[in-house]
């Protein structure tokens, strides 16, 4: 999302400045994002459950009783 946001700042600056010449900064449309507090690592669990889902968003289909 930030580097989309990003993209989108800088090509309004570049047309901006061609066109107008004035463009608020960034930090003015995009406040900072939250920091995540939850730093540790993932449980075996979590894992095979992102592991599943990135596999069917490819077209896998999960095992039997899995």
């Amino acid at each position: 999302m930030t580097m989309r946001n990003r993209a989108a700042w800088n090509t309004a600056a570049l047309v901006g400045s061609a066109m107008a010449g004035k463009l608020p900064r960034y930090d003015e449309f995009f406040p900072a994002e939250p920091v995540a507090t939850d730093t540790s690592p993932q449980t075996a669990a979590q894992l095979e459950a992102a592991l599943y889902a990135l596999a069917a968003s490819w077209g896998a289909e999960a095992p039997p009783g899995a």
